[in-house]
């Protein structure tokens, strides 16, 4: 399809050979400037790339490297692509920059200040870093909620099959039998045969719920409303906001260890939270601190937001001019919050959940047999 678009646009031979030479094959795969990166892969770049140039490798040659390297053999075309706009005397920011898919805004800005004070290595090992953390607290949460969502999955099959499948079957018995049946049974048979008649309508209200909130997500105004409403619900608020502010202090951090003033770094950090209602908090701090207030005070205002510890530890540094130290401190504090939030609130939700399913398919149960035992007085 590509050669015969290509054949088109050429005039003659000659157009289609030169057309030709231009198409790739293998490695990335057609067009490379929106290929998108995984983090784990991004994090091996990375790591790479700062231990080839700190052990006295250029960045064409380290690059070079990356190119043979096979796990980035998808990659292969990007790569390439860089090194040669390097080779010619490209800055290498600006190389990334002209693949946003692959590389944000926020991270070439990064590299860009890393080029211009002479310490790239460091600061990709900064971004590693940051990346890192990132990565291994999602791979904590998935790994937390792995079993509750199985245990989900599981429980709630077992009750569905039950309801449309093993209690009809024992309701023909019960009525040819004409055993008396408790409320409880009665009620799991009215459920069954709602379930079987409109449960396509069930269905289609789960995959309209979902679309709607998808649409309300794609709008700025209905997303801000959506994560304003997440930070106000019990438990799971506090949790998002731990993960929202410790985003925060760790992009806000690194820029300023990259060399950004508060003031520049602010404007960037809001881009680097996901959550919207946090994100205007941010947006509204930084205006304040282009006005000239301070910084410590201006998180004062958002105490709904930040700990007190992190305040306390922002005056220290800004009285002792270790504002950009300090930040390790808060990010290494919020950090250990957020796992230990985690592991508190995924570890009361495991026993919840495993209690809750024994209690439904062990009464259900209940009210399969307990008929049964009308049948068998009768009988006797």
């Amino acid at each position: 399809m590509n050669a015969m678009s290509n054949f088109a646009a050429g005039k003659g031979d000659d157009g289609f050979l030169k057309k030709l030479q231009n198409v790739k094959i293998g490695g990335g795969g057609g067009s490379a400037k929106g290929v998108k990166i995984k983090k784990r892969d991004m994090i091996f770049m990375l790591r790479n790339i700062s231990i080839l140039i700190e052990n006295g490798l250029s960045l064409p040659k380290s690059l070079e490297t990356l190119v043979t390297e096979k796990s980035l053999k998808k990659y292969s075309v990007m790569l390439e692509d860089i090194k040669s706009r390097v080779e010619n005397g490209e800055a290498f920011s600006d190389s990334l920059a002209s693949y946003p898919g692959a590389f944000n805004d926020l991270m070439v800005s990064q590299i860009r200040i890393g080029e211009r004070s002479g310490t790239i290595p460091v600061t990709m090992g900064r971004i590693m870093h940051q990346l890192e953390h990132a990565d291994n607290l999602k791979g904590h949460i998935i790994k937390k909620l792995s079993y509750p969502c199985i245990l989900v999955t599981a429980g709630s099959g077992a009750i569905t099959f039950m309801l449309l499948y093993v209690i009809p079957t024992f309701q023909g018995i019960y009525a040819e039998s004409g055993a008396k049946l408790p409320g409880i049974t009665q009620l799991l048979i009215t459920m069954g045969e709602l379930g079987t008649k409109y449960g396509w309508m069930l269905i289609l209200g789960i995959v309209a719920l979902v679309s709607t909130i998808v649409g309300v997500r794609r709008q700025t105004a209905g997303r801000l409303w959506m994560d304003t409403w997440l930070l106000r619900v019990p438990m799971l608020g506090q949790w998002f906001k731990n993960i929202s502010v410790l985003q925060f202090m760790e992009v806000l951090g690194n820029l300023m260890d990259a060399g950004f003033t508060v003031v520049e770094a602010l404007e960037s950090c809001s881009k680097a939270v996901g959550n919207r209602a946090i994100r205007q908090s941010i947006d509204q701090m930084h205006a304040a601190l282009t006005r000239g207030e301070r910084f410590s005070d201006e998180l004062g205002r958002h105490g709904d937001l930040f700990p007190p510890v992190v305040r306390q530890l922002v005056v220290v540094g800004e009285k002792t001019g270790t504002l950009s130290k300090t930040t390790v401190h808060i990010r290494a504090h919020l950090r250990r919050e957020v796992e230990t939030y985690t592991n508190v609130m995924l570890g009361a939700i495991e026993p919840t959940m495993t209690a809750g399913l024994a209690f439904c398919i062990g009464g259900m149960v209940l009210a399969i047999y307990l008929p049964m035992f009308d049948m068998i007085g009768a009988m006797k």
